[in-house]
């Protein structure tokens, strides 16, 4: 899960329009119930606050996951 403030790079139609690059880094500060992502954008050094809409923007955390040992599961009752 990512947790609020934590850092990220985002995947967005609108940045690659409006910036032309189709990944940005950045740092989420939370999620609108109104279907947004607040975010602080980093774009050449400066961190700018923006809105992106969840339908077509994709978040990824920064750092990946730690790897967890799959727990085998009997399925044949």
């Amino acid at each position: 899960m990512i947790e609020r403030e934590a850092q990220i790079r985002i995947y967005s139609e609108i940045l690659a329009n409006q910036l032309g690059a189709k990944m940005a880094r950045g740092r989420l500060v939370r999620v609108w119930p109104e279907g947004f992502y607040e975010v602080q954008l980093d774009s050449q050094g400066r961190l700018f606050t923006t809105l992106l809409p969840v339908a077509s923007t994709v978040i990824l955390s920064e750092k990946p996951e730690d790897i967890l040992e799959s727990i085998e599961i009997d399925r044949h009752r």
